[in-house]
């Protein structure tokens, strides 16, 4: 799924790709398509899931994938969810810490995460949202703040 059409900030396709289970119960490893759809390059630094039924802890990329315009690039993410056959988890997020245009954006990818009847989740991109990081400190204290995160 993309953001609005109308979004100022980073566009970024977002699409689970494959699922693979881990030798621990409920540990999953999650590979994401990711697909600047904007003019600029965008620099993905870091990722979390933060859902209790679907988690990942926050991880910095080192180095950080960098998607020129029109490129895609791989993720691979750490899950940790154990919910039985026919599960459905709404409201679970991947968020992406992002440089874009040198200024740092957080993109919140919202998923809704279907567990199949083998018990292997199938998370869906149900939206994609981007906010610069720092705006509401801006705004209260007249545009000088800014979120170290």
């Amino acid at each position: 799924m993309t953001p609005q059409p109308d979004c100022h900030g980073p566009r970024l396709l977002i699409q689970a790709t494959t699922c693979r289970g881990e030798a621990i119960r409920g540990q999953w490893v999650i590979a994401w398509r990711l697909q600047n759809l904007g003019p600029e390059p965008l620099h993905i630094l870091s990722t979390w899931l933060p859902h209790d039924q679907f988690s990942g802890r926050q991880v910095d990329l080192d180095p950080p994938l960098r998607l020129s315009p029109g490129e895609s690039g791989h993720l691979e993410r750490l899950v940790a969810c154990d919910e039985p056959p026919g599960s459905v988890v709404e409201n679970a997020f991947l968020i992406l810490r992002c440089l874009w245009q040198q200024q740092p954006w957080r993109t919140f990818a919202r998923l809704r995460v279907l567990w199949d009847g083998t018990g292997v989740p199938q998370p869906a991109c149900e939206a994609v949202t981007v906010q610069p990081i720092g705006f509401s400190t801006q705004s209260r204290r007249g545009g000088s703040g800014s979120d170290p995160h």
